[in-house]
């Protein structure tokens, strides 16, 4: 009888090794190298998520999600917008033939465009938004040589034009359906129109040196502006009327460490206040902490006039000279694009994969790229 209770308890013993042992695999695989966080191509934490079936799931490029952009293309005097979906892939296809492009508005040819001597070479600033005032989906762009228009969408024709001192570098329309320019050229200017009023000309500027970018953030109902040193924020008082005012934040500027000559300003995808600004480098600016962060290595690059990102990661560069083959100095011959994928070999984990689109012979070539979206954010 002892010999059995002893052979038992050896048996109990056996088992509850065996479980321990087994457990000990299971926590020390959990810290390899599919599961661990990974930096993402924009200077974030990618924290991969487990699956139904205890795979790592990571936030890759996704050829379902929108991968709209518009670019100013200062050969050809004219707007694109561009779908990287069409390329199947392949994103050379952007730049052999025009079969990725699902907008264009040509200066030149659009007769109700009477400044079109404005726009040559120096299209510099656009986005697309939604028109309280005109009831529809606009592009907003304006010209570096004096000029400001907004274009209906739909009808691919200007519904309005205004001339201004050299300058214009960055534009925003308001949810009202209000225009702000920012202006570098001089002293730097921030202007505004008040054209939900029916005042199409501008009522009000303040000084803003070398203003090349300005964005309206929905959250805070204000306006974020890059300029020489950094980003300040701004409110418009009296909106939609002859008394509009700009008025800037007292306390709100945020200048870069060891920079300087702000460029590219654009929204980070899904990081609502949180802004690229490029300058000598690449940067990451948040409204909510008013600080300033490097861009991840990768994407930093002199020379960054555009810039747009996507919720999956895909990050999109217009940057001057990129492959040797532009015809002006602030020219961007092609694109460089980063889409986030899985890495070959037997460790899989997320990988940036980088791919410069080159423009030959000099067909089309852009000075900035902003993400097509009428979402603020």
């Amino acid at each position: 009888m002892k010999s059995i209770f002893t052979l038992l308890l050896c048996l109990v013993l056996t088992l509850g090794l065996f479980a321990c042992g087994k457990d000990a695999v299971t926590d020390s695989g959990s810290g390899n190298s599919d599961t661990a966080d990974v930096s993402d191509t924009e200077g974030n934490t990618d924290t991969s998520e487990k699956t139904e079936d205890d795979q790592p799931k990571y936030v890759l490029f996704d050829p379902e999600a929108e991968h709209k952009f518009i670019g100013t293309d200062i050969i050809n005097f004219s707007l694109v917008v561009y779908d990287l979906n069409l390329c199947d892939g392949d994103f050379q296809a952007l730049a052999d033939d025009d079969s990725c492009i699902i907008w264009e508005w040509k200066s030149r040819e659009d007769p109700n465009c009477k400044l079109a001597s404005k726009i040559i070479r120096s299209i510099s600033g656009v986005k697309f938004r939604y028109s309280a005032y005109w009831k529809r989906d606009v592009v907003v762009a304006c010209a570096n040589f004096g000029w400001v228009g907004v274009i209906d969408y739909d009808a691919c024709k200007l519904l309005w034009e205004c001339q201004l001192p050299t300058g214009p570098h960055s534009v925003e329309m308001l949810p009202n359906g209000d225009v702000v320019v920012g202006s570098a050229d001089g002293e730097g200017a921030l202007i505004y129109f008040p054209l939900s009023a029916g005042i199409t000309t501008s009522v009000h500027s303040i000084v803003s040196p070398s203003c090349h970018g300005v964005c309206w953030d929905p959250q805070a109902e204000c306006l974020r502006v890059l300029g020489l040193n950094g980003v300040y924020s701004c409110i418009v008082e009296n909106a939609g009327t002859a008394q509009g005012k700009l008025v800037k934040i007292e306390g709100s500027d945020c200048n870069f460490t060891g920079d300087r000559g702000g460029h590219a300003f654009t929204p980070v995808a899904g990081q609502p206040g949180v802004y690229w600004a490029s300058a000598g480098k690449l940067w990451k600016y948040d409204s909510k902490t008013n600080t300033f962060s490097a861009a991840k290595s990768n994407l930093i690059s002199g020379a960054i006039k555009g810039i747009c990102s996507y919720e999956d990661n895909t990050v999109i560069l217009s940057i001057a000279g990129l492959n040797k083959n532009n015809k002006y100095s602030w020219g961007s011959d092609g694109f460089r694009i980063f889409t986030r994928v899985m890495s070959e070999g037997r460790v899989k984990q997320p990988v940036d994969k980088v791919v410069n689109v080159v423009f030959k012979n000099q067909v089309r070539e852009y000075y900035k790229i902003f993400p097509f979206t009428k979402d603020y954010q």
